[in-house]
């Protein structure tokens, strides 16, 4: 396949999630000021606790099934019915058996509002896999459709019951499990080839495949988990809940991040996948224009984040502005890895996934305990980019053979530390400094991202004519 075309059908690709998701994640973004004026840090810390642990808790569950599905689904050629069907036998089995193991942990250690939490943790596990496996149909607008109710749900409902009915925690829950099923009954009723026949003898043989594959990747999800998360639980021991309300505050931001270069990665995932034979060029050309566009928004966002966060948040929540600037450089190196990543799945070697996962855990982990004492939740932040800065540099050295891409070494380490000065400036700003930093970082973006948006204005003059 040319370059040309390749570049044309990933930017299809990321068109089509663009189009229906990006709305969607600046929405879910725009309710967290409504979170800070609702909730006070502990409940706030409290919530995010438990969102934390269904992140934790889905991957065990499911043994990640549903990547494995989406693996083979997505060639052509391939009687999808068999392994849906496979997929979600052992799917339902599972549930069943975790239903039983949670129930049994609450007797002895107590699960804060446990039937919300069980909710809120299938509905959640069988939304995410039903989206997964519509990727795996190439059924991307039905994906982008059924993201859009989900989100409009959600917010709806956590108006409702935030600001309207004064709920609380239960409120955020029950919004996010009512958001779930909505989703999931508008895949259901639009995707026939998810409607089939569970009654039907199970095929052990393609079970068995699918798992073999599946089950080296639990490991690697679960060492990004605690790359992620485990800030959370570490914070939460040494500085208490109201401490990690602050953190998951923070946290929101660089998750925007992840959500919008989303939408390139499932793109990404797609074409790499379904496109075995692209050039490798295409690889290098595609990885130097994504570090050179993120690396130049780190400079426009953190000084412009402080200021939002000083305008719009709760005076309790103001000071999580200081920990974001090194979170956003722990997301930008994410999604550096979730792009090579994609070097394992060609290959089908989902154990080579979990070494690179494993370190990225153990420096997040040592870390965060060496430095809590010393500069409180930065510490979180700090390390968190590290873990995903070693993750990366692994993941680089591994799918070499693989992607072939070629960095231009030199422009990336200057873009790097440029990106770490900014931040270490930003903790220390005055708000007046953020507004004249927040102009000189737009006009040096636009600057340095010059072609890209001349590419736009263009494509906006044409369009008017």
């Amino acid at each position: 396949m040319s370059v040309s075309r390749s570049s044309k059908n990933l930017a299809i690709g990321t068109g089509i999630y663009a189009v229906g998701t990006f709305g969607t994640r600046i929405l879910m973004f725009l309710i967290v000021p409504l979170y800070t004026h609702y909730l006070d840090t502990s409940e706030m810390g409290t919530y995010d606790l438990l969102v934390s642990i269904i992140g934790l808790l889905i991957p065990i569950i499911s043994l990640q099934i549903a990547d494995a599905v989406y693996r083979w689904i997505i060639q052509e050629n391939v009687e999808s019915n068999l392994y849906l069907r496979s997929a979600y036998q052992f799917l339902i089995l599972s549930s069943l058996v975790a239903v039983v193991v949670i129930i049994a942990v609450d007797f002895f250690v107590s699960i804060p509002y446990l039937m919300y939490f069980l909710g809120a943790l299938f509905s959640a596990l069988y939304f995410q896999i039903n989206q997964k496996i519509l990727r795996g149909l190439k059924r991307q607008w039905l994906f982008v459709i059924s993201g859009i109710v989900y989100t409009g749900v959600f917010l709806v409902l956590n108006i409702i019951q935030l600001c309207i009915l004064e709920r609380g925690i239960k409120g955020l829950l029950m919004s996010y499990i009512v958001a779930n099923i909505i989703g999931i009954i508008t895949i259901v009723a639009h995707e026939k080839r998810i409607r089939i026949n569970l009654l039907k003898r199970p095929e052990f043989q393609i079970l068995r495949k699918l798992l073999c594959y599946s089950i080296p990747l639990i490991p690697n999800y679960l060492s990004w988990w605690i790359v992620d998360s485990s800030d959370k639980y570490i914070v939460l021991f040494f500085l208490g809940v109201s401490s990690n309300g602050i953190l998951a505050i923070a946290h929101k931001f660089p998750t925007v991040i992840q959500s919008v270069f989303g939408l390139f990665l499932n793109s990404w995932q797609d074409f790499a996948l379904a496109n075995e034979n692209a050039e490798k060029s295409f690889f290098s050309s595609v990885f130097q224009k994504l570090y050179r566009f993120s690396f130049s928004l780190i400079w426009v966002l953190v000084p412009l984040t402080k200021l939002f966060v000083w305008i719009v948040m709760g005076k309790d929540y103001k000071i999580a502005c200081d920990f974001i600037p090194f979170y956003y450089l722990g997301a930008i190196f994410q999604v550096y890895c979730s792009f090579y990543g994609v070097g394992y799945l060609r290959t089908k070697n989902t154990k080579g996934a979990f070494s690179s996962s494993i370190y990225g855990a153990l420096i997040n982990a040592v870390i965060n305990i060496c430095l809590i004492n010393f500069v409180g939740l930065q510490a979180a932040a700090i390390s968190t980019f590290v873990s995903f800065f070693v993750m990366w540099l692994i993941r680089e050295k591994q799918n070499k053979k693989e992607l072939e891409i070629i960095i231009k070494w030199s422009e990336f380490w200057i873009l790097l530390l440029t990106d770490m000065y900014v931040c270490v400036i930003s903790i220390w700003a005055s708000i007046r400094f953020s507004v004249i930093q927040s102009i000189i970082s737009i006009s040096c973006f636009c600057l340095f991202n010059r072609n890209e948006v001349n590419t736009i204005i263009g494509v906006i003059k044409e369009h008017k004519k």
